[in-house]
């Protein structure tokens, strides 16, 4: 059975590659979950040896995590890891893991490369992520086109996120979220921060129609009428799983 493709992987590559030379002005979100997830690291207390660190946007999160300067490797944000098994004790993963098409083999992926006792933490976009942004979409398009088009993508709940690193055979998963809530006088700049996060639209059936002048101004208009205080709410997904150790003879 052949499963859906539900994101267009070279589209993300080349809008990772647009937004690098504007991500310094636009990074806030990414930076803020790269926090969190280095809190977990050192919540861990242990010395990581062999890192990996998959769809790196800079090297923020790097240094957060590697102040005893350990191997750390950087890669693209690939679903398949060109790495021999039991390569790395940790690999990280900010805000990328929702864009994959098929996440259960990733997973087995990922636990293939790891050491025995090792870590994978990954975040990503929950399902009421930008819930605002998602209505005045709807609610935009219905009005100017009389219908509307995937725009948002599909989104992994916390308690899934947890179960899917369980049935790859992770050990004691765990997950939880966290909302982070932005306030912008004029919406389409968060428009602009998604773009420039490499955050764009990558569904395979998403509408090629472009965002027309018209479009836009309404999108500004409806968001501002709908929610005045100009909020936008991110939700942020966090798992940690480990790979089980050998049994010791």
């Amino acid at each position: 059975m052949i499963q859906e493709v539900l994101f267009d992987r070279d589209l993300l590559r080349q809008n990772k590659l647009r937004a690098r030379s504007k991500f310094l002005d636009h990074n806030f979100l990414h930076h803020e979950v790269a926090n969190r997830i280095a809190e977990n690291v050192k919540f861990l207390n242990r010395e990581f040896k062999d890192i990996l660190e998959i769809g790196a946007m800079d090297d923020y999160l790097s240094k957060l995590v590697n102040e005893a300067g350990a191997p750390y490797k950087f890669m693209e944000d690939l679903e398949v890891l060109p790495f021999e098994k039991e390569s790395f004790d940790l690999i990280l993963s900010n805000l990328n893991f929702h864009y994959i098409n098929q996440i259960p083999q990733f997973l087995i992926n990922v636990k293939e490369v790891l050491k025995p006792g090792g870590v994978f933490i990954a975040s990503f976009f929950g399902e009421e992520n930008l819930s605002e942004l998602a209505h005045v979409l709807y609610e935009t398009e219905n009005e100017i086109y009389n219908g509307v088009s995937p725009r948002m993508p599909p989104t992994i709940d916390v308690k899934t996120a947890a179960s899917l690193l369980q049935k790859a055979g992770f050990q004691n998963p765990i997950s939880d979220f966290a909302k982070i809530e932005v306030e912008y006088s004029d919406p389409l700049n968060l428009l602009k921060d998604l773009k420039m996060m490499g955050q764009g639209n990558i569904l395979t059936k998403r509408s090629r129609k472009f965002f027309t002048k018209e479009f836009l101004r309404k999108i500004s208009q409806n968001y501002k009428r709908i929610y005045p205080s100009g909020i936008a709410t991110f939700e942020v997904v966090t798992v940690t799983g480990w790979k089980e150790n050998r049994a010791r003879i």
